[in-house]
């Protein structure tokens, strides 16, 4: 393949975005850099050496979070087209901005993030009556892929359902497949097979914080210690989900069952900050005392359980569970065959397109 038709295929469109129906190509942050990086022999060596180290991210986060870095954002909301309201703020770091906390609100699919499109859909729940189809929703701001899983816990191939090719990501780096196995460092549970896998790609003007999808518990927690490659397509992103740094949290939704939410590191990302303080053990049963859901719900605490000091944590749909620190970042989710993803996902994702979305619209539901 010659320079110019690479050039045309990385130039195309590739993003679609679900509020409008428009396609649109990203411009990403230091694009050609990280191009070079991932595609050239030198500049493969000075990702292994320093880049992808976990200190490149540290030293780079202690300008960032300075008050030296406050004149990166006014360019930034320039150059990505953010609300200038964003400037009406007193950030005393480009960190600070970065991480910035904004009001959420549960609505229908495609809607703006508003109050008043999240008062109007609670009320279109209530008439439809939210027992039988409870709403699961965006975790995060960014461009979504969605495949499906089979019964023996591989992810399908788009387009390749039927002939026997159904464990592959749409990607391949020198041989190798990624898989749910490589993702979570150990087999595929038996709860997730014949479910969904959601990849949600956050790229730097996104909202870097993100939210329970419905409400539930956290059962267990795991961190995987890693490497913190980038995460963007040119980067061979998939590579990211089975080498860098990650946290896996085991939750389980009231009236879905259980899934797995993944918080994948990336370059620049040194942390990963999520909210819940207590972390019980991923390796060990934890499992929620028997207390009123509205009261678990209503006052957001520990639930402690007659067992040997294991705690649950109860949350609601929406809640704030965590943020990046500084650059782009990934959340994958594991789902099971209890929740129905909306077609238009997958029917973009078989396309070749990533589907530009907000934190907090409605992207599925849990059947009843």
């Amino acid at each position: 393949m010659g320079k110019e038709q690479k050039q045309k295929e990385q130039n195309a469109p590739s993003i679609i975005e679900r509020k409008t129906g428009r396609l649109i190509q990203e411009e990403e942050y230091g694009q050609k850099a990280i191009y070079f990086l991932y595609h050239h022999f030198l500049g493969r060596v000075l990702l292994k050496m320093i880049f992808a180290r976990p200190y490149f991210s540290f030293l780079r986060g202690l300008y960032y979070n300075s008050f030296l870095s406050k004149k990166e954002i006014a360019p930034f909301v320039e150059k990505y087209g953010l609300s200038k309201e964003l400037l009406k703020k007193n950030y005393q770091s480009f960190g600070a901005f970065f991480s910035r906390k904004e009001a959420v609100n549960l609505r229908e699919a495609g809607k703006e993030n508003t109050k008043e499109n999240g008062e109007a859909w609670k009320e279109k729940l209530r008439e439809k009556g939210q027992a039988r189809k409870r709403a699961f929703y965006a975790t995060a701001s960014g461009k979504l892929l969605a495949y499906k899983i089979d019964q023996e816990g591989k992810i399908i191939f788009p387009g390749n359902e039927n002939n026997g090719k159904s464990n592959l990501l749409p990607l391949e780096i020198k041989g190798n497949y990624y898989s749910i196995e490589k993702i979570l460092k150990a087999p595929c549970p038996e709860f997730l097979k014949g479910g969904t896998l959601l990849v949600f790609r956050l790229s730097l003007p996104d909202y870097h914080r993100y939210i329970f999808p419905a409400r539930g518990k956290l059962l267990k927690t795991k961190k995987i210690k890693g490497r913190l490659d980038s995460v963007r397509k040119e980067a061979a992103h998939f590579k990211a989900f089975s080498e860098n740094k990650r946290e896996i949290s085991l939750l389980e939704l009231e009236g879905m069952g259980k899934i797995l939410h993944v918080e994948v590191g990336a370059m620049l990302v040194g942390h990963i900050h999520n909210h819940l303080g207590f972390k019980p053990s991923f390796d060990k049963a934890v499992e929620c005392h028997k207390e009123k859901r509205t009261e678990c719900h209503r006052e957001k605490r520990n639930v402690q359980s007659s067992g040997k000091n294991h705690l649950a944590h109860c949350f609601a749909a929406g809640e704030e569970k965590g943020y990046f620190s500084l650059g782009g970042s990934t959340i994958v989710e594991l789902l099971n065959d209890k929740i129905v993803i909306d077609e238009d996902l997958f029917e973009n994702t078989d396309k070749g397109l990533e589907t530009k979305l907000e934190i907090g619209e409605r992207i599925g539901y849990g059947k009843a």
